[in-house]
């Protein structure tokens, strides 16, 4: 009875060993299921994206609005004149040097009148008094010459008398004295003559003078007198859309402004750029923008002017918008503002528009591009991609070398000796990316600089695009 009992007691622990070797196996054989499904959803998660060219940009993006080019103020150069007429209203479109109001101008064209009438009497009278002291300058010369002819003849006579006397030894000392005299009197009488034509012409110079004045002052009041109607005649100083009218029929005008007038076929984009942006701007930039009347078209600009203080900005951004994210303009004091000039004709832009704005800091067209997560690095330190080749039964992966150029936010230019249009590029994927990738792949090949904004940025986002970095915005 006590051998049959060891041999139960073996048989017992003989059944558990072999239990223990079924469970080990068991759990052997799991692992290795677990390891070879693992492996293969790792296959399946091993995604590509088909190499092809597109064109990449990197930008600061910025949100503004949509203001005219120029703005005038019209004013007249007249005060307390009553208004006739106003021709035109707010909303008008008018041309360069269309009427757009009238004045009662009756008392105007008495007082040109008046200045007229004044000014022909005034060049009557001056030219009589010149002409009066012309004819006097005239007269006291040729009273010189027949005065000093008439004296030589005596003076000539009394000479051939003292020498008869002398000849005739009769007479001399009275000869003497008459020709003596006959001398004397020519000398005097040239003199007075002399000093009657000096002050003959000094009076024709003063008529000269007086004659110049006192027409200069005539035609002065009468020009005036013609300005006071020009100033009246208040037209568009250039064609566009009246915006503001400050004035009605029947009032008095006081010199304040009558009119606004904007330029309505030419477009300014105001808007700010914060401290994170603003660096990368300058002037010229190509800028791409949209507005919601619009639509999805693309419309182009380009930078004309950088704030270069804060300051200066916030005393001259009046109405601007502003952006957000990264490197985009914000309305707080620390905006810098920037004006964009509108290239782009469209009939639909209305100023007040609102304009989400892509500043291109940097842009490359037709290039090869793969996402960030292709790029790998070697033993040696050079950028390499992984592409998918295929034989008759297997595909593999081949390692090509390629050169880094430009950077988006989620694209990097490559050029490389082996790369092909079409080729099967090797992405890193996980369990929930896998189909969003996909598409993102798809969707954001060969599109405007709105199209590629993955990851919140613009096309041209990224590292050096979006986020403090580079600027790249907030996608529309």
């Amino acid at each position: 009875m006590k051998m049959r009992g060891i041999f139960t007691k073996k048989r017992i622990i003989i059944i558990c060993i072999m239990l223990a070797v079924v469970a080990a196996g068991i759990v052997v054989f799991a692992v290795k299921a677990g390891k070879s499904k693992t492996a293969a959803g790792s296959k399946q998660q091993q995604n590509t994206v088909e190499l092809s060219k597109m064109d990449l940009s990197t930008s600061v993006s910025a949100t503004g609005t949509i203001e005219s080019s120029k703005t005038v103020s019209v004013a007249a150069n007249v005060k307390d004149i009553k208004i006739k007429n106003v021709k035109v209203q707010v909303g008008d479109k008018v041309k360069k040097g269309d009427t757009l109001v009238t004045f009662d101008v009756s008392d105007l064209n008495d007082a040109l009148e008046e200045a007229g009438e004044t000014y022909e009497d005034t060049v009557s009278e001056q030219n009589k008094k010149v002409s009066k002291a012309s004819s006097n300058v005239s007269e006291a010369k040729s009273d010189y010459t027949s005065n000093t002819k008439e004296k030589k003849a005596a003076v000539a006579k009394a000479k051939k008398a003292l020498a008869e006397a002398k000849r005739k030894k009769q007479g001399v000392e009275q000869a003497q004295s008459a020709y003596e005299q006959a001398v004397s009197e020519l000398k005097n009488s040239k003199k007075q003559d002399e000093s009657t034509i000096e002050n003959a012409e000094d009076n024709l110079d003063t008529a000269i003078s007086e004659r110049k004045k006192s027409i200069k002052e005539a035609k002065k009041q009468l020009d005036e007198a013609k300005d006071a109607l020009e100033k009246c005649k208040v037209t568009s100083p250039m064609t566009g859309i009246v915006t503001a009218v400050n004035v009605e029929e029947g009032g008095t005008y006081s010199g304040d402004t009558m009119f606004k007038i904007v330029k309505s076929n030419s477009y300014n984009i105001t808007t700010t750029v914060d401290e994170y942006g603003i660096s990368d701007l300058k002037i010229g930039q190509k800028v791409v923008f949209l507005t919601e009347a619009t639509g999805d078209d693309e419309l182009e600009g380009e930078v004309t002017f950088i704030a270069p203080t804060t300051e200066s900005s916030n005393s001259s951004a009046e109405g601007a918008n502003s952006g957000s994210s990264g490197g985009t303009s914000s309305n707080t004091t620390s905006g810098y503002e920037v004006k964009i000039k509108v290239k782009s004709k469209d009939k639909r832009l209305r100023m007040g528009l609102t304009a989400k704005c892509s500043i291109v800091k940097e842009e490359v067209k037709d290039v090869f591009a793969v996402p960030y997560d292709a790029i790998h690095e070697d033993s040696s330190g050079n950028s390499v991609i992984y592409a998918i080749v295929s034989d008759d039964k297997t595909n593999k992966s081949q390692e090509i070398q390629v050169t880094k150029g430009m950077e988006s936010d989620y694209y990097v230019e490559i050029s490389g000796e082996n790369l092909q249009e079409g080729m099967k590029v090797i992405i890193p994927s996980d369990e929930t990316s896998k189909s969003s990738d996909d598409e993102d792949s798809d969707s954001n090949k060969n599109s405007g600089i709105f199209g590629n904004m993955g990851g919140g940025g613009m096309q041209g986002g990224g590292p050096q695009g979006g986020g403090p970095q580079g600027g790249g915005g907030q996608g529309m």
